[in-house]
């Protein structure tokens, strides 16, 4: 059996150090230059706007009952006369026609996934009191979904395919050239857009929505990135906060570099109780020893690419895709119930099915490109952005200590911020004063967010609740919403019954 992440974390520990040693000041802003360190204070002088109107609801499709609407915002907030961007925005209402009703602004993270494309997805999974109760909002944050996505060109499959671990030691990271195209497309296709997609503004355009809603204060419920945007709300409007639930929590004031330490060892051993569960089946499709069999796969497809998948894809099936896939699966097994088969058909020469799955996270739900907007949001929060030859060097180091996936953690975190420019307000220091108590969960087996972050992210707070549920996936409510114990604590809470007591812990 693998032991509890929780355990393994104190074990770990040395070889973080080292490995933070290893890339202390090699990690430089791509373009030269000192990345802006602008802290996202709500002290920012901006011009004052008038309050927003009322969003114009009406019936998104015949049939069914979810409400769309808009809300204009500011391209820029320092010159809001300038353009506007219309965000997209939905609403289920509360399942209890009697009312009074709350409202719950719903985030599903990405960064860059459509929220008003998952609201279905999210209101089945939501507790089903909250429902009851609550009329859920969410919306399509700037630059992505129906709300002016940022379209760059870039392929999905080109960034999904990139080798996560360097050919020898000092070279720089794999796909460091279709992360450099990507950079500069983005720049030339949208040079009055791009600067402007981050999680700063984004949070603002919620307020915008909390003054359309008619509300004083929101609740507010996120997941993964989803964290860093409720966190983000939180320190620029305090006292608009009613209540609000991280769910999945990011370590949002780690660096790229250090979140990537952090998730690599959780990801690894994510992957090894999945191979541990398989090989205690009779009918594991991947033989007596699954380590071995995503070894030799990984093995092989580095030397030997499998041929692309046609269609339209010309990118051939690379190992960048089999780790992509593979922290997908972890991520959301409910959803990837195909990975082992895919794995097997990569294993006789199809690469097919391992493609489809990596492109899941990597386009949306309507089959949009993703990661454009993914990596501007990621890219202009960030203070810093390692270069290719410092990122070549963590994912080498990790590679090494973690040899099944840890490497992989380097890509998912900083790969498209290797030459991208500086952010106009990187997000720094947050530490959200005034804000209300808030219930920060972490699962101990997420392979995305580790529950570190969730240990973080909740230690910034004036009050918070850390909420542990001892399961594996990201996120409770992706990977665990039927659990009894979660949904209580989470229901009590954004229904006015406080804060679950200290070290609860759902099993």
């Amino acid at each position: 059996m693998v032991p509890p992440i929780s355990r393994r974390r104190n074990g770990s520990f040395v070889a973080v150090v080292l490995l933070l040693a290893l890339v202390a000041g090699c990690g430089s802003p791509a373009g030269g230059p000192a990345a802006s360190t602008t802290a996202t204070a709500s002290s920012d002088h901006l011009p004052a706007l008038p309050s927003a109107p009322a969003i114009e609801w009406s019936l998104c499709s015949a049939g069914s009952a979810i409400q769309c609407g808009t809300v204009s915002v500011p391209v820029d907030y320092r010159h809001p006369h300038r353009a506007s961007i219309a965000i997209a925005v939905t609403r289920a209402p509360a399942l209890d026609p009697s009312g009074p009703h709350g409202t719950l602004v719903f985030n599903p993270g990405g960064p860059g996934e459509s929220g008003n494309q998952i609201l279905p997805v999210a209101l089945s999974l939501l507790p089903p009191a909250i429902r009851q109760d609550f009329d859920i909002v969410t919306f399509d944050p700037r630059g992505t979904g129906a709300s002016d996505p940022l379209r760059c060109g870039t392929s999905p499959s080109a960034i999904t395919s990139a080798d996560p671990v360097p050919a020898a030691p000092g070279r720089p990271l794999p796909g460091s050239t279709a992360f450099t195209t990507m950079a500069r497309s983005c720049q030339a296709e949208a040079p009055d857009l791009e600067p402007f997609i981050d999680t700063t503004d984004t949070a603002r355009d919620m307020d915008r929505i909390r003054q359309s809603l008619g509300l004083a204060t929101i609740s507010f419920y996120g997941i993964s990135y989803g964290t860093v945007l409720g966190t983000v709300y939180a320190e620029l409007f305090p006292h608009r906060v009613g209540t609000m639930v991280l769910d999945g929590a990011v370590d949002i004031n780690a660096s790229l570099t250090q979140q990537a330490i952090e998730e690599a060892p959780v990801a690894e051993q994510s992957l090894a109780h999945l191979f541990a569960t398989c090989a205690a089946t009779p009918s594991c499709p991947l033989g007596p020893d699954p380590t071995a069999f995503f070894s030799g796969l990984a093995a092989s497809l580095t030397r030997h690419p499998l041929p692309a998948p046609g269609g339209g894809d010309t990118e051939p099936v690379t190992v960048g895709d089999l780790d992509t896939a593979t922290l997908y699966a972890l991520g959301v097994p409910a959803f990837t119930s195909s990975y082992e088969s895919a794995l097997v058909a990569a294993d006789h020469g199809d690469g097919a099915p391992l493609r489809s799955i990596a492109l899941e996270s990597a386009i949306d739900i309507d089959g949009a490109p993703l990661v454009d907007p993914q990596w501007a949001i990621t890219c202009n929060d960030a203070a810093v952005h390692p270069g290719p030859i410092a990122a070549g060097s963590l994912a080498t180091a990790l590679h090494a200590r973690y040899p099944l996936i840890g490497a992989y953690a380097v890509i998912y975190n900083m790969g498209g911020c290797v030459s991208w420019p500086a952010g106009r307000q990187a997000v720094v220091d947050v530490h959200p004063a005034g804000a209300p108590p808030v219930l920060v969960i972490g699962n101990t087996g997420d392979p995305i967010t580790p529950l570190v972050g969730a240990r973080h992210l909740a230690a910034i707070f004036p009050v918070a609740a850390l909420l542990t549920w001892d399961g594996w996936g990201h996120t409770w409510l992706l990977s665990g919403p039927d659990d009894a114990c979660m949904s209580r604590a989470v229901t009590t809470y954004l229904t006015g019954g406080g804060l679950p007591p200290a070290g609860t812990v759902c099993h």
